[in-house]
Parts: structure tokens; C-alpha cells; sequence
């Protein structure tokens, strides 16, 4: 750096440092840091505006904070001429437009906000919205379903990098979306009982033999555990790519069980119930300290999940019981009547036979006929259809009324 520049760069800092100007609302007036560079070099504005090359009516508007498009070339020429750096110039420039715009910029940053954090082509494939390009429809509708005052509330969802990363077969938009409406309907459904981990394991034996009861018996068992401080709930799933069959979350301390109807298996639900249960019981100071657990299809091969699947499995129909039955599997009188001794719904030892030696197309050609309609239970449990809109406050309330008493 040569002595001029030095001496330039000198006075220039000097002058920043020294330079006096309004600030009015948190916002840098520009055009009064235009008026007095005016004064100082003893020009009109008009003569700024042959220096600078700029057309009178666009230097007003760009030092007013009116202009709605400004390039990089007039940022430079106004930084030379105010003797500021363009960074500083652009920074005061910005929050001037923030101020003079600010509903335009609003209602851009809303739209913003819209599709990173919603796959809206989803949302219009299930029907919760008609169009994916009326933001302003898109809007009321997240708001008004939620309970949202702002849709900047819905970040509060925002799920950790574990479970928002791109190679997961869930859409991360999707699960958050999911994941925000279990949340907003725990958050209507306040539980005063404290958790008591030791009347739950108590209570465990009995959660089995409610499986034979396909119409009432999840409703049984959702009540039990309320009053042992575990609340139950079930949020539908969301499209064909929707690999999470429930969550153990931490709400206000206590623990809340979320399952969605996962596969078209009674046993599933059940499966999932008692896999999250496991979670309750093994895993809540864990969880508490993350404030969930999500319970994904792939994620199978996890320690902790493996064991959760394990203990599931052999609470519900054990090994050595299904190895006294996988000879007789064909016949259909003699698993309902061992079912029923050893107080498990026949669908369950059905859909494990297939899981342990079949697969699932084996159960759908050969035993889809014993697995029982449940679609009474996700009603008791007000399921509810994204396409119908109903609030999730409504909804919670109705479903705490008749299923909470």
C-alpha cells in the first residue's frame, strides 16, 4: 500500500467513525448520510446524480429505500461517493428496504418458510390443501389446522439432523408434519396423573389379552395407561412413503405413546404399542433428555431397537409358543382356540408366522382372511382424514372426552 492509499484509507476510516446520522425505529437513514455528503462537498443533488451516473428519480428511490431492484454497480458507486465500504452500505441499505418493505419482504419470507418446511405436493396429494402455488390459502389452512398464530411456529417441530437427513425413506417435511401434529395434540391433551413406572410394569400382564377385543380393547388399554401417566394417541400416516410406525415423546415431563395405523395388520398396532412401552420403560431418561423417540422401519439394525422389537415379539407371542404351533399353522380351528388360551387375538400368531418364515405375501394369500378390520379403533381414537380439515383442537377434544374419562 502505497502513502496515498494508506492516507486514503485513513481518512476514510476516520470519516466512518466520525460521521453522524439519525437512527430512527433501528433503521440507518440513508438519505440523510446522502444530505450531509451533499453539504460536504458542497454539490446538489443533481450534480451527485451526473457523478454517479444515476438517474435522479432511481437515486431517490434507492437513498429512500423504495427501490424494489438495485444492482451491485450502484452499490459501488454510492460506497465511493458516502466514503463507506459497500458491506457497511449494503447492510444499511438492507435494513432500510426491511423497513420501507416490510410486508412485501414479510409475506416472502413466509412463502419461503412454506415450501422448505412442507412437501406441498404432498400436502395436495392428501388433500389437506387444493393448490401448491395459493400460499395465502396455504397459509390459513397450516395455521388454522395446528392452532398456530404465526406459521413460524411450526420450526418449533423441527426435528435433529438424525432424523431429517435426505437418505431416510421418510420425506423429512412429512415427518415433521406428523411429528407437529402429535405434538399440538398432546398439547391439548393434558394428562394430570405422574408417570409411575412401577404400576406399569404391573399393569403389563394385562395389556395382552386386550388384544382379543378388536373393537374396544386399545381403548382400554389408552385408558389404563393414562392413569398411570402414559398418554396414547394415534395420528394417521401420511403417504405411501411413511416408514414410522410410532414415537415415545417427553411432553411437560410425562411420557406420550404417538402410533399411526403403520400396515394394514391389526397385530402391527400392537407390535408398535408395546415396542414403544419398552421405550417408556428402558429408555425414558433418554428420552428426556432429547425429548423423543421415533420408531422408523429402518432402523431395525439399531441396538436399541432390536431389543425394543425383541422384547414386543416375545411379550406378545414367544418363540416356544410359536414353535408348538407353526406345524398346525393350516389349521385355523386349532390357532383361535390356542390363541384364545394363551389370550392373544390368532391375527398376531398369523402375522408373525409370516414375518418369522413367510413373508408378508404369504399372509396375503393365505391368511388375510383371519386378520380382523380395525378401522373402529382408529375412530374410538379420532383418526382423523388431512383431507376433511378438522383442526387438531377439535379433534383432540372430542377424542379426550370419550376416550380419556
Amino acid at each position: 500500500m502505497d502513502d496515498d492509499e494508506k492516507y486514503r484509507d485513513i481518512n476514510s476510516l476516520l470519516n466512518r467513525l466520525t460521521k453522524e446520522v439519525s437512527y430512527e425505529g433501528g433503521v440507518y437513514r440513508l438519505d440523510e448520510i446522502f444530505g450531509k455528503q451533499l453539504v460536504k462537498l458542497g454539490i446538489t443533488k443533481h450534480q451527485a446524480s451526473k457523478i454517479l451516473d444515476i438517474d435522479p428519480k432511481t437515486l431517490d428511490s434507492v437513498i429512500l429505500g423504495e427501490a424494489k431492484k438495485i444492482d451491485f454497480i450502484t452499490i459501488q458507486k454510492l460506497s465511493y461517493f458516502l466514503d463507506i465500504s459497500a458491506d457497511t452500505l449494503i447492510s444499511t441499505y438492507m435494513d432500510l428496504v426491511n423497513n420501507t418493505h416490510d410486508e412485501s419482504i414479510m409475506q416472502a419470507k413466509k412463502r419461503s418458510f412454506l415450501i422448505t418446511h412442507f412437501n406441498l405436493p404432498s400436502l395436495k396429494k392428501i388433500g389437506f390443501i387444493d393448490s401448491i402455488n395459493d400460499f395465502e390459502e396455504i397459509e390459513k389452512r397450516v395455521n388454522t389446522f395446528f392452532g398456530y398464530n404465526d406459521v413460524f411456529e411450526h420450526k418449533n417441530h423441527k426435528l435433529n439432523a438424525a432424523f431429517s437427513s435426505t437418505n431416510r425413506q421418510t420425506n423429512s417435511e412429512n415427518l415433521m408434519f406428523w411429528y407437529a401434529a402429535a405434538r399440538q395434540s398432546l398439547a391439548k391433551t393434558p394428562n394430570p396423573f405422574k408417570y409411575d413406572r412401577e404400576k406399569l410394569k404391573s399393569y403389563f400382564p394385562e395389556i395382552r389379552w386386550h388384544s382379543m377385543n378388536v373393537q374396544r380393547g386399545l381403548v382400554s388399554v389408552a385408558n389404563s395407561l393414562y392413569k398411570l401417566g402414559v398418554t396414547l394417541i394415534i395420528i394417521p400416516k401420511f403417504t405411501p412413503d411413511f416408514h414410522f410406525r410410532g414415537a415415545t415423546l417427553d411432553y411437560n415431563g410425562t411420557p406420550c405413546i404417538v402410533l399411526t395405523k403403520y400396515t394394514k395388520f391389526y397385530a402391527t398396532m400392537w407390535f408398535a404399542l408395546i415396542h414403544e412401552l419398552f421405550h417408556v420403560l428402558y429408555d425414558w431418561d433418554k428420552i428426556m433428555g432429547t425429548g423423543y423417540h421415533l420408531s422408523e422401519e429402518d432402523r431395525s439394525e439399531d441396538p436399541n431397537e432390536k431389543d425394543a422389537d425383541k422384547f414386543a415379539r416375545q411379550y406378545l407371542f414367544p418363540d416356544e409358543k410359536m414353535n408348538m404351533v407353526k406345524n398346525r399353522i393350516h389349521d385355523a380351528g386349532f390357532i383361535v382356540e390356542y390363541a384364545e388360551r394363551n389370550h392373544v387375538h390368532p391375527s398376531l400368531i398369523y402375522t408373525f408366522y409370516c414375518w418369522d418364515f413367510g413373508g408378508d405375501r404369504t399372509y396375503a394369500q393365505f391368511y388375510k382372511y383371519m386378520t380382523p378390520d380395525f378401522s373402529t379403533v382408529l375412530t374410538s381414537f379420532h383418526d382423523y382424514d388431512f383431507a376433511k380439515f378438522v383442526p387438531i383442537s377439535e379433534v383432540s377434544k372430542i377424542r379426550n372426552r370419550q376416550l380419556f374419562k
